[in-house]
């Protein structure tokens, strides 16, 4: 058996090896500016995460008992459940960018001071579609020169959590919070290095 291998067959993935990419989604486009630092402008650099910690969900299809002439049998049921939302782990940059991307999305999502969903923008067709508030975000796992060699899609995804901050005077470490995405497709793909 001829195996070309570029590496050892018996290295191993780690866990700190991935990298996270959300693109701005549309309800938040108008909102972007590279070098106005304002309430109201959100820096589309801001997504890139300083991440520590991501989950890749869980990947299921149940089986359903059949009866068959006096017993039970185990069949596939062909369906897969919905995805429950991950949590990502996140260093707080010093400017608060990454924290204020995901507060301002959340924020498009149901306006913190009207108390319902930010219809200030104006839209081609006058309403807001499910594709203006989602993003496709990717996971994409790394070896160990940090080239991408497995690639983690989630389609339809928006924020429906953002952790909260704990400041404390007796601990001079960096800033770190979580927030959830839901997402309605996970897909996988093995890239050539």
């Amino acid at each position: 058996m001829a195996t070309n291998y570029s590496q050892s067959p018996f290295n191993k993935e780690r866990k700190d090896k991935f990298v996270l990419v959300i693109p701005t989604p549309k309800v938040l486009s108008s909102d972007v500016s590279k070098t106005i630092r304002k309430n109201d402008f959100v820096n589309p650099d801001a997504v890139q995460f300083s991440i520590y910690g991501s989950v890749i969900p869980e990947v299921s299809i149940p089986n359903v008992e059949m009866r068959y002439s006096g017993q039970n049998l185990n069949v596939t049921s062909h369906n897969r459940p919905t995805y429950q939302p991950i949590t990502v782990n996140f260093t707080i940059d010093n400017r608060f960018n990454n924290y204020w991307f995901i507060y301002k999305w959340l924020d498009k999502l149901q306006d913190d001071k009207r108390g319902y969903f930010d219809t200030s923008q104006n839209y081609d067709n006058g309403s807001v579609v499910e594709d203006d508030y989602m993003a496709n975000f990717t996971i994409y796992g790394l070896d160990e020169y940090n080239k991408k060699i497995v690639q983690f899609d989630f389609t339809k995804g928006f924020p429906i959590q953002l952790g909260g901050i704990n400041y404390s005077y007796r601990d001079a470490t960096e800033i770190e919070s979580t927030f959830s995405l839901a997402y309605s497709q996970f897909l996988v793909t093995l890239l050539d290095p």
